[in-house]
């Protein structure tokens, strides 16, 4: 299911959405928490993007792992066995990180409302929502970068 799009691996063409939608939301994100007047236009691209990026890292772990069995009973004897399982492991902590900053975000949305549509509410318990959402959405953009590079380094390597 995860393996080929238009003949292409999948992984090649998702990880693209990955690398592009991440940053994309962590910033909206970050923006929404920290500018509350921004929120009434921010609140549906952050919330689009923190799905998107969810499903887009959940889909690129699951088509990584239909391509590292394509190329291990194909090219065995040519790649990194090691660099390969740091990609994996990276891969693994994006797509959990993802998650987890798709479920963070939408919650902190809901929380986190614009002025004039918020009841009666504490300041501390805004900050620690904010907090909680910022670090979330730094986690995701930080193992994303992080299996992205091991990820290259499994193609490139030999080549430079």
């Amino acid at each position: 299911m995860f393996d080929y799009i238009f003949g292409l691996p999948m992984h090649a063409l998702v990880i693209h959405a990955v690398v592009v939608f991440v940053p994309l939301a962590v910033l909206c994100s970050i923006a929404y928490v920290v500018r509350p007047t921004w929120r009434r236009t921010l609140r549906w691209p952050a919330a689009a993007g923190a799905v998107i990026s969810g499903v887009t890292a959940f889909v690129a772990a699951e088509s990584g792992e239909a391509l590292q069995r394509r190329v291990l009973a194909a090219r065995a004897a040519t790649t990194d066995s090691q660099l390969l399982g740091e990609h994996v492991e990276w891969g693994d902590r994006a797509k959990l990180a993802c998650f987890l900053f798709m479920v963070v975000a939408l919650v902190g949305l809901w929380l986190l409302r614009p002025p004039g549509e918020e009841a009666s509410r504490r300041h501390s318990l805004d900050v620690l929502v904010g907090v909680v959402v910022v670090v979330a959405a730094l986690a995701s953009l930080v193992t994303v970068v992080l299996a992205g590079h091991a990820g290259s380094a499994v193609v490139w390597h030999g080549l430079a």
